[in-house]
C-alpha cells in the first residue's frame, strides 16, 4: 500500500523528471510527530532522483527478503542473571537527573557520532527501540552506547560502544501513523551481563497498565525547542486507558491497540524530542519491566496531548521469535 510519504515522493519524482532535476533530496520518511533529537531531524539519508527511482522500482518488482529468525540457544548454556534491578533506589521525580547508571539497561543511539535516540537492553545481544529511530538511517553509521550517564563526561562511567550486526524493523510499521513503531537492534558483539550491567525485564503479556505510574528515561529535551540533556533524566507519568486517550486531542482514529498513552491532563511532564526509542518502565516491587517504547506526540507536555508509546506486550511473540539466540534473565513462561 502506498503511504502518504511515498505518494509525496512519487509526485516530487514526477516534477524532478519533467524538469530534468537529478538531485531532489528524497527523504526516506516523514518527520511529523516523531520525537528524535532535534539535532538529527534532517540527517536521514537522502536519495538522488535516480537512486530513489531504482529503489522504488526494485521494491515493486521484488519486495525485500525477510531474514529468517535466529537458531534458538540452549537456555542451559546461559549464566543466571537478574533483569530490571536498578542500581540505586528510585526517587519520586518530575524531570530530574538520575543517579549514575541507575538504569543500567538504558542505551543511546549515535548517528555519525551525534546523539539522536534511546534504546533499551533486553538481553545479552539485543536492544529494543522505535522503528522510526532506524527507518531511513544506515546501519553502518549507527553506534550504540551502553552504560552512559553524562554525555559530556568521558570518565564519569565506563561506557562502551557497539555497532549493529542486524536491524529488525517490524514489518507492519507505518511511517504515516507510527503504528507498530518498534524495532530490535542486534549487537555485533554480545555484552556480558554482570555486576551493575543488567537488562530490563519484558512485561507481563495481558496487562493494560491503566492507572499505573510509568517511569520514562532519556536524554531528550525538557521542553519543545530546547536542547537535549547531557545527563540521563527520568520523569513519572500516569498511564491512561486507550479509551481515555481517545478522548484527548488525538481523537479516536490515531490511537491503536498497539499504542499506550501516558501523561497528565494538564501536561507539564512528558517525554520529548530525543527520548524516542527509550523505555517507559513499570516498577513492580524492585523489578522494572518495559511497558512502552517512546514513539510520538504533539509537542512536549502540552495540555490534552499525552505522550504515545508502543505497547511492548503486544509484541512479545515477535520479540521472542527474533531474539531466541540470546540469553535472557527471565523465563519466557513468566512473561
Amino acid at each position: 500500500m502506498m503511504t502518504l510519504a511515498r505518494w509525496g515522493n512519487l509526485w516530487l519524482g514526477f516534477v524532478c523528471f519533467v524538469f530534468f532535476v537529478t538531485d531532489c533530496g528524497f527523504a526516506q520518511q516523514d518527520q511529523i510527530d516523531e520525537i528524535v533529537s532535534p539535532d538529527l531531524i534532517f540527517e536521514r539519508e537522502r536519495l538522488t532522483f535516480l537512486q530513489w527511482l531504482f529503489q522504488l522500482l526494485g521494491s515493486w518488482v521484488q519486495p525485500p527478503e525477510q531474514e529468517k529468525p535466529p537458531e534458538p540457544i540452549d537456555p542451559a548454556s546461559c549464566e543466571p542473571c537478574t533483569c530490571g534491578l536498578a542500581n540505586k533506589k528510585r526517587r519520586i521525580v518530575g524531570g530530574h537527573v538520575t543517579y549514575v547508571n541507575q538504569y543500567p539497561w538504558m542505551a543511546l543511539l549515535l548517528y555519525n557520532s551525534k546523539f539522536y535516540c534511546g534504546a533499551t537492553l533486553i538481553n545479552s545481544k539485543y536492544l529494543l527501540t522505535a522503528a522510526h529511530c532506524i527507518n531511513g538511517f544506515r546501519k553502518t553509521k549507527i553506534t550504540v552506547r551502553i552504560f552512559e550517564h553524562d554525555r559530556d563526561s568521558d570518565n564519569e562511567t565506563k561506557h562502551f560502544d557497539r555497532k549493529l550486526r542486524r536491524i529488525i524493523k517490524h514489518s507492519s510499521y507505518s511511517d504515516d501513523t507510527f503504528n507498530n513503531d518498534i524495532a530490535l537492534l542486534a549487537l555485533d558483539e554480545e555484552v556480558k551481563i554482570e555486576n551493575d550491567l543488567r537488562p530490563v525485564c519484558l512485561p507481563p503479556a495481558k496487562k493494560s497498565f491503566s492507572g499505573v505510574t510509568g517511569i520514562v528515561t532519556g536524554w531528550g529535551v525538557k521542553k519543545t525547542g530546547g536542547s537535549t540533556s547531557p545527563t540521563l533524566q527520568e520523569v513519572q507519568v500516569p498511564i491512561m486507558s486507550n479509551d481515555d486517550c481517545k478522548k484527548t486531542a488525538y481523537g479516536k482514529t490515531r490511537i491503536t491497540e498497539n499504542m499506550l498513552c501516558a501523561g497528565f491532563p494538564e501536561g507539564e511532564k512528558d517525554s520529548c524530542q530525543g527520548d524516542s526509542g527509550g523505555p517507559l518502565h513499570i516498577l513492580n516491587d524492585t523489578e522494572h519491566s518495559i511497558a512502552g517504547v517512546v514513539s510520538w506526540g504533539e509537542g512536549c507536555a502540552q495540555k490534552n496531548h499525552p505522550g504515545v508509546y508502543t505497547r511492548v506486550n503486544r509484541y512479545l511473540t515477535w520479540i521472542k521469535k527474533n531474539t531466541q539466540d540470546a540469553c535472557y534473565c527471565q523465563d519466557f513462561e513468566d512473561v
